[in-house]
């Protein structure tokens, strides 16, 4: 009896083997990574960067299907990036997320790029602008990257570029952070709490088929939570998607679900604002570096296409909600940010005007929602010409 208990057990460990193998084949066949999943690659340290020297692609439907490759540093470049820095050069270093990265345009199109080029229009070589953007990153990633990294550059001027959508990231991102011995943030990895392994991101990194089931019933479970049962439930009735209730009703901290919590109209003030303080505090944090390091700061914020024009942006706004052919007002966030800027001595640049005054001209694209090489122009644009960045660029 003990031979056959033995070999009944060994049976079922071999079936549920084979049926989780076969599950994860299944998954790994069918799920499908944002291309932005794609090109970025875990990190203890970072949380997530782009392998020196790596090649990826950019591809939205009807926007884009580009190559790029990275530079010595995993950075856009265009070219390597040498710590040493030539007697009489004013170096500026720019921390942002996919914008700054430049998604859907060449290395040369991108705003950090043109902003060089027209500063050295007077005379060649006196600028150099080093393009830090990651996608996905944050203040609390950049407060990482300026620390760990950038310092080493000994930038004269450093621009932050903070995105509507950061204090969603930082949310994410914070249980990951990992303090040095002096309580200061040092690191964070994706992999790990503050109490130490975090097992579920261990294994669903290990595993499609757990990622899939994370994104689809773990995911309704979190809609659930967020809206309650009864809510969840008739809108499966009625065919309304749950997601769209939980982005536009303005008095639920939808933080998980909402990229554009920050940003978006009518929304329950004293929601944000106690999202906001997080993201807020990792600014001060920058703010606070540069001046031990006398390092110049500039924080500039921009829009979205659906607060510029009602045909920016025009496909990919849907998903989050916003109807097509409307403007969004975004003056809440915008003036959050200033009141911040403001209190904390740091120069500040909006970028909501400047773009809004080009509602026609394609400045993001219709799918993705990144900047068109219009876009960057524009951008690059309405930083050059700005009274706050002449003054702060001035060697």
């Amino acid at each position: 009896m003990k031979t056959e208990k033995k070999i009944y057990i060994l049976y079922v460990f071999f079936l549920v083997v084979a049926a989780a193998a076969v599950l994860e084949l299944g998954a790994r066949w069918r799920y499908t990574k944002s291309y932005l999943a794609v090109n970025i690659h875990k990190d203890p340290v970072y949380h997530h960067r782009i392998p020196p020297y790596f090649k990826g692609t950019m591809q939205s439907d009807g926007d884009f299907n580009d190559t790029f490759v990275v530079n010595n540093k995993g950075m856009r470049g265009p070219g390597d990036y040498e710590v040493s820095k030539l007697e009489g050069v004013f170096r500026i270093a720019v921390l942002g997320d996919s914008f700054t990265f430049g998604v859907g345009v060449k290395a040369e199109e991108t705003y950090a790029y043109l902003l060089q080029k027209m500063l050295n229009a007077p005379q060649p070589g006196k600028y150099q602008v080093l393009n830090f953007g990651v996608s996905s990153f944050s203040p609390v990633l950049e407060l990482i990257c300026l620390k760990r990294e950038v310092v080493h550059y000994q930038p004269d001027l450093l621009i932050v570029a903070l995105d509507l959508c950061d204090i969603q990231d930082d949310y994410f991102y914070e249980p990951h952070v990992l303090y040095d011995r002096y309580r200061e943030v040092d690191a964070c990895n994706p992999f790990r709490t503050h109490e130490g392994l975090d097992l579920w991101a261990w294994i669903k990194q290990k595993s499609v088929c757990l990622t899939m089931l994370d994104e689809k019933l773990f995911q309704s479970f979190r809609k659930i939570k967020t809206i309650g049962p009864a809510a969840y439930l008739r809108n499966k009735i009625k065919g309304v998607r749950n997601k769209t209730e939980i982005l536009t009703n303005p008095n639920i901290d939808n933080i998980e679900f909402d990229r554009f919590i920050f940003s978006r109209e009518n929304k329950n003030r004293s929601i944000v604002t106690a999202h906001w303080k997080r993201t807020a505090g990792y600014l001060a944090m920058i703010k606070g570096f540069c001046d031990r390091h006398s390092i110049k700061l500039l924080l500039t914020t921009y829009p979205y296409g659906h607060q510029v024009g009602p045909h920016e942006w025009d496909k990919g706004r849907r998903y989050w909600a916003f109807e097509p052919g409307r403007v969004y007002d975004a003056s809440a966030a915008f003036k959050t940010v200033e009141i911040f800027s403001r209190e904390n001595s740091i120069p500040f640049i909006s970028l909501l005007e400047p773009l809004k005054r080009h509602p026609d001209e394609k400045l993001y694209y219709h799918n993705d929602g990144h900047w068109t090489a219009r876009g960057h122009e524009v951008v690059a644009e309405s930083l050059f010409q700005s009274e706050v960045f002449k003054k702060l660029a001035r060697s």
